[in-house]
């Protein structure tokens, strides 16, 4: 029953996603118009550009014409390249995928043991260090810190390559400038974890019976820490998807995000909304199984649910 109530739930929320983003995409005017100058381009060209992408009729038409497109699997064409939208987006997804999955595990890696180190210091010389050095992490815009790092490693060092796709080399800085930038917001919420879970009171008892601190940490504070961190990781992940719209332009990087750029400068409407589908769609599957994983993790919220 919790299964069934909840893609229920995901499925309306992707459903109230899709028709908001189509009604507020055609609110900001006629895209044909914003393509093509109208003094210089024939009425009778303009309609067939209206009628060849889908913007023909009034909004609700255009509407109940995506949708019933769309649960036949067309997901509309793309202007800047009068190719099939949901071709275009999966082209760059391998790209996005690459960067998001390295810079998710640049954030994990550091945010981590940072985080942990800064709670069992609390208040120390450590913790204020860490601290500070998040701060700053959090506070850096991308492009500030993309720019610092072509400035150091390409300018300077040329040690790495300013831009492009497809070596290792290419991947490095894009993939710190995400990286780093999502560690420093990831270590003040572990920090946070492990210090409420070295508040609870079977931690207390524990050391009332002699238990070593590594174990106490092992099988009573990471457990506990890891239930928080189990519903901010995958929002955090997420949000790197809407970093990499900056960090892929300041790199050159040929994913998603720098197509978003591409597609909001051309008014490429179907490229934006499967794009924005697919971000939903991923963003709503993601958090069901957050609440799955919760479920299992801490049977206290499934009790509640039944009750």
């Amino acid at each position: 029953m919790l299964l069934i109530s909840r893609l229920l739930r995901a499925a309306v929320s992707l459903w109230v996603i899709v028709t908001l983003v189509f009604v507020a995409l055609r609110a900001t005017g006629d895209p044909v118009l914003a393509i093509f100058n109208p003094d210089d381009t024939t009425q009778a060209a303009l309609d067939a550009y209206r009628e060849q992408w889908g913007y023909t009729g009034t909004i609700l038409q255009q509407y109940l014409t995506y949708v019933n497109n769309i649960f036949h699997g067309a997901l509309g064409m793309s202007n800047m390249s009068n190719r099939d939208a949901l071709a275009v987006v999966l082209e760059r997804l391998p790209a996005t995928l690459l960067l998001v999955g390295c810079s998710a595990v640049i954030m994990i890696v550091i945010g981590v043991p940072a985080g942990a180190l800064a709670a069992i210091d609390n208040g120390g010389r450590l913790d204020r260090t860490i601290m500070a050095l998040s701060t700053v992490g959090f506070a850096l815009p991308n492009f500030v810190l993309g720019l610092a790092l072509i400035l150091l490693l390409s300018v300077n060092l040329h040690i790495l390559p300013s831009n492009g796709y497809g070596s290792f080399e290419n991947l490095i800085m894009p993939v710190l400038t995400i990286g780093l930038s999502k560690a420093a917001i990831f270590t003040r919420f572990v920090r946070s974890a492990v210090l409420d879970a070295l508040r609870l009171t079977c931690v207390t008892s524990a050391r009332a019976r002699g238990l070593s601190e590594f174990r106490i940490f092992t099988h009573h504070v990471i457990p506990n820490a890891m239930l928080p961190l189990v519903t901010i990781t995958p929002l955090l992940v997420g949000s790197m998807i809407a970093a990499g719209s900056v960090v892929e332009s300041v790199f050159g990087w040929p994913g998603v995000g720098r197509l978003i750029v591409d597609s909001v400068a051309q008014r490429d409407l179907a490229v934006l909304q499967v794009i924005i589908m697919m971000v939903a769609f991923l963003m709503i599957a993601t958090n069901l199984i957050v609440d799955l994983t919760y479920a299992k993790l801490d049977p206290r919220t499934a009790l509640a649910h039944n009750q």
